[in-house]
């Protein structure tokens, strides 16, 4: 059990992190440049969207009691929203929205387990 709590700790981390890079992006791009190119590189998007989905997966699949609705709902509708920000500007659509619902629906599928 003591590995699952990790577990959801560190998709809770990552999930927020994906959140905060798309909430902070203007303020570094603003402040500087050289950091904005880096925040804004497509490999640094599907790293964070890899480790965050990864680790979703990972609870998903070793712990029975992650396997229920009330966590696989909103961690899937969470994956599939952060995972569409990838594609978003090919369809024409801004990445953050999607990132930040779908991140804050993966941190709460995560909290959820920890605390129920």
């Amino acid at each position: 059990m003591q590995s699952a709590f990790y577990k959801d700790g560190a998709a809770i981390a990552l999930s927020v992190a994906c959140v905060v890079h798309c909430v902070v992006l203007p303020v570094i791009a603003i402040s500087s440049p050289v950091l904005a190119a880096v925040a804004q590189a497509e490999w640094l998007h599907w790293m964070m969207t890899s480790l965050a989905l990864l680790t979703t997966m990972s609870v998903a699949l070793s712990s029975p009691s992650a396997r229920v609705p009330v966590f696989l709902v909103p961690a899937g509708s969470g994956a599939v929203l952060i995972t569409s920000a990838l594609f978003a500007e090919h369809f024409g659509f801004s990445e953050t929205l999607p990132t930040i619902i779908g991140g804050g629906l993966l941190a709460s599928a995560h909290i959820y387990r920890i605390y129920k």
